[in-house]
């Protein structure tokens, strides 16, 4: 399923982690691109649960995002409900971007420069929102035309009026979508696919290789499809640092 289901993924007890594969290893050497997912990879938090939890409807999107994932909801049917509930206003958006201190998962701005050092691309791809995502990449020197996510539009008076919905990762299977307008505008050869959820897996292809992340959320069915599962940046880290 590439709904919600897909997005979440089981969150049930892992079995040991792999030991990397040589095609991994060659991958991570050799790409010219890495892509990362947001929510719980390159930043500690879930966008969407933040925005719910400052605007006090913390219980009822979890309540909803329990009955869709009994059901066949799409992933832009569910981000439609959730963020009709949460009506996130400009203000709001705000005042979480100014609160939000300490997000980044450790490891991660490392990981970017020693990719960059190695002349590798890093994009983030996220079904995520452009207003919470950016003030955090920009700490990490990751600039806006290097992130698909999607846009929250407001009104004149700052009001939630709906999102973008011609932004790829606004729907089921978009960030598969988003990795080939990537690889087509830039001509990549060998491109890596990093995330915690069952959305990113299914970026594979046109990624070559998908590693798994379980350091904020542990999902089983992720650590089943992918090439290699890690739950520390510092795993690739190393792996780039080998002689």
């Amino acid at each position: 399923s590439s709904g919600i289901n897909a997005e979440y993924g089981n969150n049930v007890a892992l079995p040991a982690a792999r030991a990397i594969s040589a095609k991994v290893k060659m991958a991570i050497r050799n790409c010219d691109c890495v892509c990362f997912d947001v929510d719980s990879t390159m930043l500690k938090v879930e966008g969407i649960d933040e925005l719910a939890r400052k605007a006090k409807k913390g219980d009822q999107v979890r309540e909803l995002t329990r009955k869709a994932m009994g059901g066949n909801m799409s992933f832009r049917e569910s981000l439609t409900k959730r963020l009709n509930i949460i009506q996130p206003t400009r203000k709001l958006v705000e005042e979480l971007v100014k609160e939000s201190k300490d997000i980044i998962t450790p490891g991660f701005k490392d990981l970017v420069a020693e990719l960059r050092a190695n002349e590798c691309q890093v994009f983030l791809v996220s079904g995520g929102f452009t207003h919470l995502i950016e003030p955090e990449a920009a700490k990490c020197g990751i600039s806006p035309d290097h992130i698909i996510a999607n846009q929250l539009l407001f009104d004149d008076n700052g009001d939630y009026i709906g999102f973008d919905k011609t932004c790829p990762t606004s729907e089921s299977m978009g960030k598969a979508r988003a990795l080939s307008m990537i690889k087509e505008r830039h001509n990549f050869t060998k491109m890596i696919m990093i995330g915690d959820g069952m959305t990113d897996a299914e970026a594979r292809p046109p990624a070559d290789i998908f590693i798994g992340f379980g350091g904020n959320v542990k999902r089983d069915a992720v650590c089943e499809v992918s090439d290699w599962y890690i739950t520390s940046f510092s795993s690739i880290l190393e792996v780039l640092k080998e002689n």
